[in-house]
């Protein structure tokens, strides 16, 4: 892709666009469903308060055929809406192997960055305008998560609330250290599951 628009920085991007359509059917369903879930949080919420402080093994069972009942009526799938999660990390380290191996892509500048240079190196030698490449990432790390929900209580939402929060400072730990490359295909993916979530939430309404 990059030889057929001589530019192996949009050849990247261009990439990173056709694996995120590639995956599209899992993406749609994980956003699906966690509008789903905020529209069936209300009743979940009830449910969770009416059963606060019951601990016996009946009031479980009866929470949970209510639960069960709420994800029937809402046609919540709690599984189908991680299959994005747990294909995203190899996918994540095969398009790493396919950077590595092509050199032409280490030779490359766009928009002023070098795509083979990481911003840890760069801002070294005092290229600060490397930060925008760690900011790139961050924030739309940030906002692909922002919207998403899980079913649950309130202590799987705080638990849920904090990996969420240790991936993102590790996502943005990583950037400081991978190539320029990595990172602009890691915000390009990032950038389609919010347009992704804007246009389902807004089609659900």
């Amino acid at each position: 892709i990059g030889a057929v628009f001589r530019s192996y920085g949009l050849g990247l991007i261009i990439a990173s666009l056709l694996i995120r359509l590639v995956t599209f059917p899992l993406t749609r369903k994980t956003a699906i469903q966690s509008e789903l879930i905020n529209k069936a949080k209300p009743e979940m919420d009830r449910i969770e308060k009416k059963y606060e402080n019951k601990t016996d093994s009946d009031s479980m069972m009866k929470k949970s055929q209510e639960l069960a009942m709420v994800y029937k009526k809402f046609n919540i799938n709690p599984i189908s809406g991680c299959l994005f999660s747990f294909i995203q990390l190899p996918i994540f380290i095969a398009f790493l192997e396919a950077i590595n191996r092509i050199p032409a892509i280490f030779e490359e500048n766009m928009f002023g960055i070098h795509l083979g240079t990481s911003p840890s190196i760069a801002i070294a030698n005092g290229n600060w305008w490397y930060l925008l490449i760690i900011a790139f990432v961050g924030l739309t790390t940030y906002f692909s998560f922002k919207n998403t929900s899980t079913v649950g209580n309130d202590e799987t939402a705080r638990q849920t609330k904090m990996m969420t929060n240790g991936f993102l400072v590790m996502i943005i730990v990583m950037s400081i250290f991978m190539t320029s490359a990595l990172g602009i295909y890691w915000a390009t993916s990032n950038l389609f599951t919010i347009v992704q979530q804007y246009i389902i939430k807004r089609r659900m309404k």
